[in-house]
């Protein structure tokens, strides 16, 4: 249901790591033969890369914090207009069922911070920049 690549806001390309275990899902859109990202499970990520993920409401780009996937730095959206420190939790249908480090498109991203649980919109596409993964995709940044 979720691996559907007919998504207008599907990401065209992500970047994965050579040496490291595969860090996304792909689905081919038979029309164009492009693989569009699905989903990346943050846990397979260094630290220091960035990923972009856009939702049906807000643009969020997170920059991961160490090799487990849980610690991120975050901006974007109405919670963080400045970059924060979070705990990604997962992706979530909205009920109980969490994909623990894991952000796929159609999905809700369950983030922690302060105390508090933040949900947000659908994920509408997944992307990698090119060369997010360096020192200055630590520093703080914003959405023009």
């Amino acid at each position: 249901m979720f691996h559907q690549c007919d998504d207008p806001g599907a990401a065209n390309h992500a970047v994965t790591y050579e040496d490291g275990p595969e860090a996304v899902s792909y689905c081919e859109d038979s029309a164009s033969q492009n693989d569009r990202v699905t989903g990346i499970d943050l846990r397979s990520l260094p630290a220091g890369t960035a990923v972009v993920v856009d939702t049906r409401h807000s643009r969020y780009r997170f920059v991961m914090l160490d090799e487990t996937g849980r610690n991120a730095l975050i901006e974007g959206g109405p919670y963080f207009p400045r970059a924060t420190t979070v705990r990604v939790e997962g992706s979530t249908l909205g009920g109980s069922l969490l994909k623990v480090g894991w952000i796929g498109l159609g999905l809700f991203v369950e983030l922690s911070f302060g105390g508090k649980r933040i949900i947000t919109s659908r994920v509408r596409s997944i992307s990698m920049p090119r060369g997010s993964h360096d020192e200055d995709s630590l520093r703080p940044w914003s959405f023009r």
